[in-house]
């Protein structure tokens, strides 16, 4: 569904701004970057720069010269704005809840988000051509974010809720041993009483209440094999240890 998100810039002046939103829409699985009356070498050398490994992206813009083309073939479109009037302020939605009704529009069409010029953002009439208006609650006291910190923001989002639909996880699972068995265990437990016996953690009359508290503390947590075998190694190496060094004990 990401495939169906378009990046929309309009006439921007900084390629440093165009290269870092090239860059953020690769590091969240985004590729369709319009670009409309660019002021600036939009592919140029310090474009590039700041692309980084997003230059695929930057290469394969689409350059229009006008915003009607670069909303062209959209269902849904959406504009950025910090500039709030009574309606506005009324109507706009924050980027949380616009990026979960654009991830439900793009299982069957395009959507758009614009962001608008490094000065002073999107045109009154320019807003017009849009049927929603994003804006990022940001502190009253300065609510214009830079171009390419509001893009890094959006473009979370729709991969946030991308991820929500597919029901993914945020970050990627580590390869998982799986658990470790009861005869696995009941190892860990006869080197690790032996090891703590070996340097007085079990004195006093009933040692076996520590015995059983320690059972029932790793009994709680669902080891992993590997993570039972570096207690089974941790207990292995104060026995090794005791042996060799008995008068440091």
């Amino acid at each position: 569904m990401l495939d169906q998100i378009r990046i929309v810039l309009v006439s921007p002046s900084g390629p440093a701004n165009v290269g870092a939103t090239a860059r953020i829409m690769a590091n969240m699985g985004l590729s369709d970057l319009a670009i409309v009356a660019p002021r600036c070498d939009a592919k140029g050398e310090q474009a590039v720069a700041y692309a980084a490994h997003g230059r695929a992206v930057l290469d394969g813009a689409a350059i229009v010269d006008d915003l009607p083309a670069a909303l062209a073939g959209c269902t849904c479109t959406f504009a950025t704005s910090s500039k709030l009037g009574l309606y506005r302020r009324q109507t706009a939605i924050e980027p949380v809840r616009a990026a979960d009704e654009a991830l439900q529009v793009a299982r069957s069409g395009r959507v758009a988000f614009a962001f608008g010029r490094e000065n002073f953002g999107l045109r009154t009439e320019e807003l017009l051509n849009f049927d929603r208006i994003v804006t990022i609650p940001a502190d009253e006291g300065y609510p214009v974010l830079n171009l390419a910190a509001s893009v890094t923001i959006m473009c979370y989002e729709l991969r946030r809720a991308w991820l929500a639909a597919e029901q993914l996880p945020a970050l990627p699972m580590a390869l998982h041993s799986g658990f470790a068995t009861h005869e696995r265990k009941e190892l860990l437990f006869k080197h690790l009483f032996e090891a703590l016996d070996q340097i007085g953690f079990f004195f006093g009359p009933k040692p076996d209440h520590l015995k059983y508290a320690l059972r029932h503390l790793l009994g709680r947590v669902d080891l992993s094999v590997n993570e039972a075998d570096i207690l089974i190694g941790m207990a292995r190496q104060i026995q090794w240890y005791v042996r060799h060094h008995p008068q440091r004990i």
